[in-house]
């Protein structure tokens, strides 16, 4: 089995494309797909709920209009997604500046 770095070795001839370029990417491509799919994620919640932000969410709950439970659940992973996406974001920016660099 090829490792990770001769796959790379290998595409990058085949393709005619420089590796680190390749890297760099493949890296944009693998992160805007994740935040593709935590979108997906955070809209799916939102719209069962009918809500357009966390804080309409959170107030949702607070004042009974949603059922605490599984509210409150869902509301932390509504937060945790929030935080994945922009830990994802920061990312691509580091990542970019690279391309640019």
């Amino acid at each position: 089995m090829a490792s990770s770095i001769e796959s790379i070795r290998h595409i990058s001839t085949n393709l005619g494309i420089n590796e680190d370029v390749l890297i760099r990417e493949g890296a944009v491509a693998y992160i805007k797909s994740r935040i593709k799919a935590h979108m997906r994620d955070r809209l799916e919640i939102m719209h069962r709920y009918r809500i357009s932000s966390l804080d309409e969410f959170e107030e949702k709950v607070r004042d009974g209009d949603i059922p605490e439970h599984p509210g409150w659940e869902d509301l932390i992973v509504l937060e945790n997604i929030e935080a994945s996406i922009n830990k994802l974001e920061t990312e691509l920016l580091h990542v970019k500046d690279l391309l640019v660099a």
